[in-house]
């Protein structure tokens, strides 16, 4: 007997992974996960360092959805982003939630912004499955994620952004 497992996050920020996974009773699966992220960057507090022209610190808040490329499923992700950036550019690190038809998962980020002349930013980076709740209790595994920032980040500001994130993980059987 199968049951149907949906899985997922994100990313930088970035950052959702979703998808569906059947697990025949009693196996471990491991699934290559392919997932492009749409999200909004709702919050973002912005403060100067003082010790550099364009140093900042400060933490963004995204939501969005995160939509499996294989299997066209879709979960709901929010981010919580932290960032240290020289004129836009420098590393991140953070948490993302996904909320999938059947449970939620967690993951922690960490990556790298780099900012561009037009006011985009490119992210790249990994993450690694922290948790689970319902039928995706136990996920392990992680994934590498590229992606853009469509606007500048500006304090209380909103940016739209996309990651597409390619992984592995496994669910253990129930």
């Amino acid at each position: 007997m199968s049951t149907k497992r949906r899985f997922g996050l994100v990313a930088l920020g970035l950052f959702a992974v979703c998808g569906t996974v059947s697990l025949a009773a009693g196996a471990e699966k491991t699934v290559n996960e392919k997932v492009r992220d749409v999200y909004h960057v709702v919050k973002a507090e912005v403060m100067q360092v003082g010790d550099v022209p364009g140093h900042v610190v400060g933490i963004f808040d995204a939501s969005g959805l995160g939509f499996n490329m294989d299997t066209g499923e879709v979960c709901n992700y929010s981010g919580k982003v932290f960032f240290d950036l020289t004129n836009g550019t420098g590393p991140h690190q953070g948490y993302a939630t996904n909320t999938c038809e059947g449970g939620k998962s967690f993951a922690q980020v960490k990556g790298v912004t780099t900012a561009h002349p037009d006011g985009t930013s490119t992210v790249e980076g990994t993450f690694v499955y922290t948790g689970g709740t319902g039928q995706l209790s136990g996920i392990k595994g992680g994934s590498s994620y590229t992606g853009k920032r469509l606007a500048p980040l500006t304090p209380g500001g909103a940016a739209d952004s996309f990651t597409d994130v390619v992984g592995t993980h496994t669910l253990p059987s129930q």
